[in-house]
C-alpha cells in the first residue's frame, strides 16, 4: 500500500483535539431550589454508567471521522508492481510532444505546445540520470530516433517548434513501439503528450502489446474555423487566353453562420478573380470560379479567404503549367488514319505524331499525353509494359480495332487494366442508341437533346462487354448496352476503346459532327500535368515529369517564389516518373521553384494538412472508452494534473480507496448525527 500525498497523514494529529475536549469536559452546574423529591429522583435515575458509555462512542465515531478524512486527503492505494512505470533502475523511456497546429493554441499556462514541453521536462525528472530517453515529434526526424541522456533529452526537447506535419495515432504508437522494440531496458514507458484531435485518434489502429502507454491528455477548447480545403480543375488543359473554372471545396466547421466569406484568387502575386460567399453551420459548399488563363508558363497561384483567429489554412496554394500544345501519338500498324491526321496535324492546340508499330521509341512516350493504337494487329508484352507504366504516370490510351485484330492479345491488354474486353467481330447495319451528353468530353457541345438527335451508324464493329469486375462507363453505346466509346478510368490515367476503325466502311462516325469534339477533347483533356499541389507532412513524391528530363548526376535547387528558402532536394525515379522528395527542408505552405544551376525549370507547390483544420477534441473519457473498445490493455490515460501533482509515475494505482473511505466518512458522521439527535429525545422526553 501507497499513499499519494502522504504529507496528509500529519493529519492524524488532530485527533488529538476531540480526545482532549472529552477529557476537559467539565460542566457548569447551575444552583436549583426545589422543595418536590420526585425531580431529585428523576435526575438521578440515570445511569452515570450510560452516559459514560454514550461519551465514549461520540469520541470514537468523531476520532474515526477525523482518520477517515485524513485518510481521504493522503489517497491511499494497493500498488499494482505489474504497472509501475518507474523502476529503481534500467527504465528507456519514450516521449511523444505534439507539435501540431492545433497546439498553437492557448491555455492558462501559455501555448498547449508550452505546456507539452513542460510536461515532457516533468516526466523526465521523474526518473533518475542513468536512465535514457527518447524524443518523438509529429516531424519524425531521425536525429530524435535513438536513445539520449536525460539532460540532452531536455536540450532537445527545448528546440521543438510547430510543425505542419499531422500524423493520425495509429502511426505514432507504431512508430514508438517499433523503437522501444530495439532496447534492452527491462521497464520500457511511451508516454504520448497532445491534445488529442478527434480526427487523428484512431485506436482501432494500435498495436496490441506488452508495452506500457500513457496518453496524457491536455485539455484544449473546440475551436470554430472556416477553411479552404482542396481545390480542383475538371479540364486541365490550360492556354494563354483560354478559360478554365477553378472548383473550391469551403468549410464552414462552426455552430454559426458565415456571411460574405471573401474567396480571392491570385495568380504571380495578381489577383485574378474574387467572390464572396455566405455559409451555414457545418456547412461544406463547392464555389466555382471561372478566370482567364493569363499567359503561358508555370503558374503560381494561391486562394486565400478572411477567417479569424484560425489562419494557418486560409491560404491555399497550387501551381499550374500552361502549355501551347498537347502532344499526342498514334502507333499505327502501317499507315496513318487519314481522319486522324486532318484533325489533329493542324490544330493550334495538338502536336500529332505518327509512328509505326515496328519502329516505337519507348523513351520517348514520356513527352506524350495520349497514345493511340491505331489498327494494331497485336499488342507486344513489352508494349504492353510501357503502356501499363504511360497509363499509371497520367497518360491516356485510345485503342481503336482492326479487322486482322487478335482479339486474346489485345484482351489480354485491356484485362490487365480491368477495362471492358472486345467480343468477336459482328457485321449488321446498327445504330448508336445513346450518347452520354454529360461526360466532361461534351461539356459545351450539346445546347440541346432531343429524341430525334442523329445518332452514329455502324455496319461492324467488335462488341465492347464489360466483365465482373471491370472499370468502365460508355460514352456512346449501343441498344444492348455494350459500348461504342468506352472509357476506363486507371488512376489519374484513362483507357478509351473503340468499337469500329474509323472508317466509312466500319460506321459514319468519322462524317458525324460529335466526332471533332470527341477525339479533340480526348487529346486535350488527357494533358499530362503534375499535381497542381502537394500537401505536407508525409514527405511527398514531387513529380516533375512533366517539366523536364531529369539526369540523377545533375544537382538541382529548391527555392520558394521569394527567394527567402532555398535547398538542394533528393531527386527520385519513381515508376518512371522523376521527381523529388523535399524530406523536412521545406518547413512552410507556399509555392516553390525548381532550378539547375541558374534556368527555371519547373514549379510546385505545398500546402499544409487540413486534418489540423477540424479543431474536435476527445476528452479523458472519451480516450478511455475507445482504448477500452478496442481492448488496448496496456494503455492508460492521465491529465496533466494527475500526471505531474499527484505522482502516479511512481505508484501507478492498481486498487484506489477512494469510493470505499468517502463512504465510511458519511457513515460515521450520520451514527454520530443519530446518536446525538437519539439523546436529545430521550432528555426531552424526561
Amino acid at each position: 500500500m501507497g499513499f499519494v500525498y502522504p504529507y496528509f497523514l500529519f493529519g492524524l494529529f488532530a485527533v488529538a483535539i476531540p480526545i482532549v475536549i472529552h477529557l476537559f469536559n467539565f460542566r457548569k452546574f447551575k444552583k436549583v431550589y426545589f422543595t418536590n423529591v420526585k425531580l431529585l429522583t428523576d435526575l438521578q435515575s440515570e445511569s452515570k454508567k450510560q452516559s459514560k458509555v454514550r461519551d465514549i462512542i461520540l469520541l470514537c465515531l468523531r476520532c474515526l471521522t477525523i482518520c477517515l478524512l485524513v485518510l481521504l486527503f493522503a489517497n491511499p492505494y494497493i500498488k499494482d508492481d505489474k504497472k509501475v512505470l518507474v523502476s529503481d533502475s534500467g527504465n528507456a523511456v519514450l516521449v511523444f510532444v505534439d507539435n501540431s497546429f492545433s497546439m498553437e493554441n492557448s491555455s492558462d499556462k501559455g501555448s498547449l505546445l508550452d505546456v507539452a514541453k513542460q510536461k515532457a521536462r516533468d516526466i523526465a525528472m521523474q526518473y533518475s540520470q542513468s536512465d535514457v530517453f527518447c524524443l518523438m515529434t509529429q516531424d519524425m526526424s531521425g536525429r530524435h530516433k535513438h536513445f539520449v541522456s536525460r539532460d540532452r533529452f531536455l536540450g532537445m526537447l527545448s528546440e521543438v517548434e510547430i510543425s505542419p506535419s499531422s500524423l493520425p495515432m495509429s502511426k505514432i504508437v507504431q512508430s514508438a513501439h517499433r523503437f522501444m522494440a530495439s532496447s534492452t531496458a527491462k521497464s520500457k514507458s511511451c508516454f504520448y503528450i497532445s491534445d488529442f484531435q478527434s480526427s487523428l485518434f484512431d485506436a482501432e489502429n494500435f498495436d496490441k502489446d506488452s508495452l506500457n502507454d500513457v496518453f496524457v491528455h491536455l485539455r484544449a477548447k473546440n475551436a470554430d474555423n472556416i477553411f479552404i480545403d482542396s481545390v480542383w480543375f475538371d479540364n486541365v488543359f490550360f492556354k494563354a487566353g483560354h478559360s478554365a473554372e477553378l472548383s473550391v471545396r469551403i468549410v464552414n466547421r462552426s455552430s454559426e453562420e458565415a456571411e460574405k466569406v471573401p474567396v480571392k484568387l491570385f495568380m504571380d502575386e495578381q489577383q485574378i478573380t474574387a467572390s464572396s460567399i455566405d455559409m451555414q453551420p457545418n456547412e461544406s459548399r463547392i464555389v466555382k470560379m471561372a478566370f482567364s488563363v493569363p499567359q503561358n508558363g508555370i503558374l503560381h497561384s494561391k486562394l486565400s479567404i478572411a477567417d479569424n483567429p484560425v489562419c494557418f489554412d486560409d491560404d491555399f496554394y497550387f501551381t499550374l503549367l500552361a502549355r501551347e500544345k498537347v502532344r499526342v501519338l498514334a502507333i499505327n500498324q502501317s499507315q496513318p488514319n487519314e481522319y486522324l491526321l486532318r484533325l489533329l496535324s493542324n490544330d493550334a492546340d495538338v502536336e500529332f505524331d505518327n509512328t509505326t508499330a515496328g519502329n516505337i521509341d519507348f523513351g520517348q512516350f514520356a513527352l506524350y499525353s495520349m497514345i493511340i493504337l491505331h489498327g494494331l494487329n497485336e499488342i507486344s508484352s513489352g508494349l504492353a509494359s510501357e503502356l501499363s507504366s504511360f497509363v499509371e504516370s497520367a497518360g491516356s490510351v485510345c485503342v481503336i480495332p482492326s479487322k486482322d485484330m487478335d482479339l486474346s492479345s489485345v484482351n489480354n491488354f485491356l484485362q490487365s487494366f480491368s477495362a471492358p474486353l472486345y467480343e468477336p467481330l459482328v457485321k449488321k447495319n446498327t445504330e448508336v442508341a445513346a450518347i452520354d451528353v454529360e461526360n466532361k468530353l461534351f461539356k459545351g457541345v450539346f445546347t440541346s437533346v432531343t429524341d430525334n438527335m442523329e445518332m452514329p451508324k455502324v455496319q461492324q464493329y467488335f462488341p465492347i462487354v464489360a466483365g465482373a469486375g471491370s472499370i468502365a462507363q460508355n460514352i456512346m453505346q449501343f441498344a444492348d448496352k455494350s459500348g461504342f466509346v468506352t472509357l476506363s478510368p486507371q488512376g489519374k490515367g484513362i483507357v478509351y476503346i473503340f468499337a469500329s476503325a474509323l472508317s466509312p466502311e466500319w460506321s459514319n462516325l468519322v462524317n458525324q459532327s460529335v466526332f471533332v469534339p470527341l477525339v479533340w477533347n480526348m487529346c486535350t483533356m488527357s494533358r499530362r500535368i503534375p499535381s497542381i499541389y502537394y500537401e505536407m507532412g508525409n514527405n511527398p513524391f514531387i513529380d516533375l515529369s512533366a517539366y523536364i528530363e531529369m539526369d540523377n548526376k545533375e544537382i538541382y535547387q529548391v527555392s520558394d517564389v521569394s527567394k527567402t528558402i532555398s535547398f538542394i532536394p533528393q531527386i527520385i525515379r519513381h515508376n518512371k516518373q522523376i521527381g523529388i522528395r523535399t524530406e523536412q527542408q521545406a518547413k512552410s505552405a507556399g509555392n516553390y521553384n525548381i532550378y539547375r544551376k541558374d534556368s527555371l525549370l519547373g514549379g510546385f507547390s505545398l500546402n499544409y494538412p487540413r486534418k489540423e483544420s477540424i479543431l474536435e477534441f476527445l476528452s479523458e473519457g472519451e480516450i478511455a472508452k475507445q482504448l477500452k473498445a478496442n481492448e488496448i490493455k496496456n494503455a492508460r490515460v492521465f491529465s496533466s494534473r494527475e500526471l505531474i501533482e499527484t505522482q502516479l509515475l511512481k505508484s501507478d494505482v492498481g486498487f484506489s480507496f477512494t469510493p470505499l473511505l468517502i463512504g465510511l466518512i458519511i457513515l460515521a458522521i450520520c451514527a454520530e448525527l443519530i446518536l446525538l439527535q437519539t439523546t436529545k429525545k430521550q432528555k426531552g422526553q424526561k
